[in-house]
């Protein structure tokens, strides 16, 4: 992954949009896209936090269809997970020339590892308008940072202005109010999320 200053419109991601942000790089990595779209970012949610988010649809099969049909993702939720386990825990392949004292390191290509996306300014949008609705704030490195949810950023999504994905999915069967209570929820521990 990367660090703030390059995926610095994820700083203040709870545990599980990270977990959704990763999976949105391993759908990203898939495609072969140098950049995370918001339907990536999407897709990621559904993989990574599945169980969490059903909630807000009226079925699973509604959810799964939005899924294949708008965020362009119909891969099986763990075969995605399995794409990551291959991909994260093993270092890049490198092949090392030695050049009499030296040597020259060169990552093989086909690894996950230390590829660096760049972000779609409607992903960006989205994010924007989530940390502008983030009732929960914490301290990073003593900076005070808005808290990204899952629930929250597919909120957002919906809430940010001329995002078509956010228009499909107000019409998808999502069970809006429940999610904007959940998403809008006042935290007792916000670091813990």
């Amino acid at each position: 992954m990367g660090t703030d200053e390059q995926y610095g419109v994820f700083q203040g991601d709870s545990r599980h949009q990270r977990m959704a942000l990763i999976i949105s790089m391993v759908i990203a990595y898939a495609k072969q896209q140098t950049q995370i779209e918001l339907r990536d970012m999407i897709a990621g949610i559904y993989v990574a936090n599945f169980e969490r988010i059903l909630g807000f649809w009226t079925d699973a099969a509604a959810f799964e269809d939005f899924i294949a049909e708008h965020c362009d993702w119909s891969e099986p939720r763990m075969m995605t997970w399995s794409r990551w386990l291959f991909q994260m825990p093993r270092p890049p392949r490198i092949s090392t020339f030695s050049f009499a004292t030296r040597f020259l390191s060169v990552p093989r290509k086909g690894s996950l590892v230390r590829k660096h996306f760049t972000e779609s300014d409607e992903l960006k949008r989205v994010y924007s308008t989530a940390k502008s609705l983030s009732r929960n704030k914490f301290d990073s490195f003593g900076k005070v940072v808005p808290l990204i949810t899952p629930e929250l950023f597919l909120f957002a999504t919906i809430r940010t202005e001329g995002i078509e994905l956010g228009e499909r999915l107000r019409m998808a069967g999502l069970r809006l109010e429940a999610l904007e209570e959940a998403a809008t929820r006042q935290l007792v521990s916000p670091n813990l999320h």
